[in-house]
């Protein structure tokens, strides 16, 4: 699956989603990131819709959800027939109140076919093709007698006659089962796992389940059970036969003899008899039921734990996705709406790979979609892999849904001259995974360079309640070298970020202090004024080699550290801390907990500076 366009479903108004290999959804509550897996989750199983369904539920609204699929395989192109001719295959599903549900695809057609098949009636449209074919002779069209019949007809004809067929918008019925076999699930099997699925019902094998599904998709050789299957079948029904011959021939006779006698009371020749009809000996389904043991104690999947449940629902998930079969295997579609559901935090990274895994099978095409609020189900170094869902005002009355991500092409343009785009993925798993992939579900980010930044900052926030309240995220890159990646990122998916770095002004000094050579002090220096400019060129200001404290809408800049910054404009806020940090034995250079403290408890007035600084973070939201 390429991509799916959905059209006021629910809280989605017109929304397009691009999928990968594994796709991962983030965003606020509400912003459309279940409902797209439940509008795909409609695409193919189809029923029909609620009014509550419907965007702003206007009575007069069309839901639409249409879905395109990519890099078609031979298999594919033979059951999608003249859908699958191009290099994507393209289908419709929409409903509305006044006209139900219809299913089309677009593909290619004889033009005065289309007209035909666009009648609903059978007998209609029977009348059209019998028509058109009266004043049409030269094709060679058969004749038919009934609807279902000239719809094959005219499909026959298009097959044998390519050349005078057409791009078209289509009736695609037939390919999602209404009409003989579901055939686009045979190529394109989506299976939806919602928050709230029940497992006991699910671990059943009644139809449409996860259980029955695996087993329709066992190993087992089905031309084989059917034809050992046909063989009983005839054997116990002419044992069935012979029985009933033997005990009910003779009476049977007899009955006729006697009917035939009162009947012949009043209709001199007439005659009756009764004649035994071959038995059909019909063999059952195979019935399975699945129990569970946990520690040696068997149980039914109902009366085992929430996290238990989920967990027997993902392995036969799995399973569900690698089971072999005897053709070529179709492409399947995981979606799943909070898979940390349930989960332990181990259980839900082991979870994460194995979603992974999945979706980069060497042998099977399985893709993964997911609609999590989890930070074990982001991998910072597959940025590309996210779609950030965010609420925003749109053409109509009510909030729609915008989708943003982030692509190697808009982080490469971004970071020209910057940093080196083969470095990206690298530098963010080595030290940025945990912070950015906690950062990406924020409405905004404070972007700093170390613990003493953040703690300082954070400090200053909760004298008015604080950060994770309004929904801020602080993410600390351990020096300049990784601001321009993750504030490229944030941007890309268009999350609002606050950057603060030290300019570095007193580095000379300081390392003069230390002892160094004036080699090193000299290069140290010129890196400093090389990072400074990069960075004020990244966000859009003018580049200064030492530039001096100040706080802007959407970035500020230490003249030289937060300490010396700090020391010198909030001497009291500083002596608190360094006497924290001695009351608790805390002996680091930077004691971030004390310094939190002390900028959250200190009597006093903040400096502009950081009043300015926490204004301009908490007014990106």
């Amino acid at each position: 699956m390429a991509s799916a366009r959905i059209q006021r479903f629910r809280c989605l108004y017109d929304v397009t989603v691009e999928f990968d290999s594994l796709t991962v959804m983030i965003g606020a509550n509400g912003s459309g990131k279940s409902s797209v897996l439940h509008a795909l989750s409609w695409f193919f199983a189809g029923g029909a819709l609620d009014p509550e369904d419907l965007s702003g539920c206007d009575p007069d609204a069309t839901v639409s959800v249409s879905v395109t699929f990519s890099d078609l395989s031979d298999a594919d192109r033979k059951v999608l027939e003249s859908y699958g001719t191009g290099e994507t295959a393209t289908f419709w599903r929409t409903w509305s109140l006044q006209d139900g549900m219809k299913l089309t695809g677009r593909g290619v057609a004889f033009p005065p076919f289309e007209a035909i098949r666009a009648i609903t009636g059978q007998v209609d449209l029977r009348k059209a093709y019998t028509e058109y074919r009266a004043s049409n002779d030269g094709l060679g069209l058969p004749p038919v007698t009934s609807g279902p019949l000239a719809i094959a007809a005219m499909k026959e004809w298009e097959t044998k006659n390519s050349g005078l067929l057409q791009t078209a918008t289509t009736s695609a019925t037939h390919l999602f089962g209404f009409v003989g076999g579901p055939r686009l699930a045979g190529r394109f099997d989506f299976v939806f796992v919602p928050a709230v699925l029940d497992a006991d019902q699910q671990t059943h094998d009644a139809r449409g389940t996860l259980l029955a599904r695996l087993l329709e998709r066992s190993t087992a050789n089905r031309g084989r059970i059917d034809e050992r299957f046909s063989k009983l079948n005839e054997d116990v029904s002419s044992q069935i036969l012979e029985i009933f011959e033997e005990e009910h021939k003779g009476a049977l006779r007899q009955l006729s003899d006697r009917v035939t006698a009162a009947l012949q009371t009043y209709i001199e020749d007439a005659s009756i008899s009764l004649q035994m009809r071959p038995p059909e000996f019909k063999v059952p389904a195979l019935g399975v039921d699945m129990r569970v043991a946990d520690g040696g104690v068997e149980t039914d999947v109902g009366r085992q734990g929430n996290g238990f449940q989920r967990a027997l629902l993902i392995a036969t998930l799995q399973e569900l996705a690698l089971v072999e079969t005897e053709d070529v295997p179709p492409g399947i579609f995981l979606a799943i709406e909070e898979p940390e559901l349930y989960q332990h935090p181990a259980q839900a990274r082991h979870f994460e790979r194995v979603l992974a895994e999945l979706a980069h099978h060497e042998e099977r095409v399985i893709q993964v979609a997911l609609a999590t609020h989890s930070p074990y189900f982001i991998d910072p170094g597959q940025y590309v892999r996210l779609r950030r869902f965010r609420k925003h005002r749109g053409p109509v009355e009510y909030p729609t849904t915008e989708v943003t991500s982030a692509t190697i092409e808009g982080v490469a343009k971004r970071l020209t001259g910057i940093v080196d785009e083969t470095e990206v993925a690298r530098r963010m798993n080595i030290t940025l995974r945990r912070t950015l992939s906690e950062a990406v579900f924020a409405q905004a980010v404070l972007v700093v360079e170390g613990v003493s930044d953040s703690a300082l900052l954070a400090g200053i926030a909760d004298r008015d309640g604080g950060f994770d309240g309004i929904g801020v995220a602080i993410v600390q890159t351990n020096g300049k070298t990784l601001i321009p990646i993750v504030w490229t990122i944030l941007a890309e998916l268009g999350i609002p970020t606050y950057t603060v770095f030290d300019g570095d002004r007193g580095i000379e000094a300081r390392m003069r202090l230390a002892g160094k050579a004036e080699g090193d002090i000299r290069d140290a220096a010129t890196e400093t004024v090389r990072r400074n400019r990069m960075l004020l060129r990244l966000l859009g200001a003018s580049e200064e080699d030492w530039p001096d404290t100040h706080a802007d809408a959407t970035y500020a800049v230490f003249g030289d550290t937060p300490e010396a910054e700090f020391e010198a404009n909030w001497s009291a806020m500083m002596a608190m801390a360094r006497a924290l940090a001695i009351q608790e034995g805390d002996k680091r250079d930077k004691p971030e907990d004390a310094y939190r403290q002390a900028a959250r408890e200190v009597p006093g007035e903040v400096p502009e500076f950081g009043r300015r600084v926490v204004q301009g973070v908490k007014a990106l939201r």
